[in-house]
C-alpha cells in the first residue's frame, strides 16, 4: 500500500523553515495573481490554493511578462498565508474582487489574473480563466537567506520555471 504524502505546513512568516515546492504531492485548485504597485510592477504574486487546507501558498515571480510568455522565470517561495488573501484585493478597475467578501488584504495589490493550476511534479500548468495555459517544469535554484523590509529575517527557497511549449 503507497503511503499518502501530507502537505507540510509552513507559513511564511517562520524565518527558519520553508516549503520545498519541488517535494510537494500533486495539488490541483484555483490561482490568483496579484501585482503590488509599491513593487516593481514587473513582478507578481501569485496566490495557489494549498488543498484542503485553510492557506495559499505564495509565490513570487520576478519578471511575470517573461511567465505570460512561458519563459524561464525566477520564482522565489514565500510559504503560506491565510486562503482569505487569494481574492482579497481589487481588480483593475479599483472594484474588489467578487470573491474577496469585502475585504482587502493590502492597499496596493491588484488582481490581474485567475484560473486554476494543477502541479505534478516537476512539471506545474496554469490555466487562465482568459484561456490562456502555461506549462512548466520546476527546478530547484537555491536557499536563501533573505530579509523582508515589512516582515523581517526569512529563510526562502528558489526555483527556475522552464516554460515549456
Amino acid at each position: 500500500m503507497e503511503e499518502e504524502k501530507t502537505l507540510p505546513i509552513i507559513l511564511g512568516t517562520d524565518p527558519e523553515k520553508t516549503i520545498r515546492i519541488d517535494k510537494l504531492p500533486t495539488l490541483s485548485g484555483e490561482f490568483s495573481v496579484h501585482i503590488h504597485t509599491s513593487e516593481n510592477e514587473k513582478n507578481a504574486h501569485i496566490k495557489l490554493e494549498y488543498g484542503d487546507t485553510p492557506y495559499c501558498l505564495s509565490l513570487y515571480v520576478f519578471n511575470y511578462p517573461k511567465f505570460l510568455r512561458n519563459e524561464t522565470v525566477r520564482v522565489r517561495n514565500y510559504d503560506l498565508w491565510d486562503k482569505w488573501i487569494m481574492f482579497a484585493a481589487k481588480l483593475p478597475n479599483g472594484k474588489p474582487h467578487p470573491k474577496s467578501g469585502g475585504k482587502i488584504y493590502r492597499e496596493d495589490a491588484i488582481i490581474v489574473g485567475e484560473g486554476t493550476y494543477n502541479l505534478e511534479n516537476p512539471f506545474i500548468s496554469f490555466s487562465f480563466k482568459d484561456g490562456l495555459i502555461l506549462n512548466f517544469r520546476i527546478e530547484f535554484y537555491r536557499y536563501l537567506r533573505y530579509h523582508s523590509p515589512k516582515y523581517g529575517k526569512s529563510f526562502r527557497s528558489e526555483y527556475w520555471f522552464i516554460g515549456i511549449d
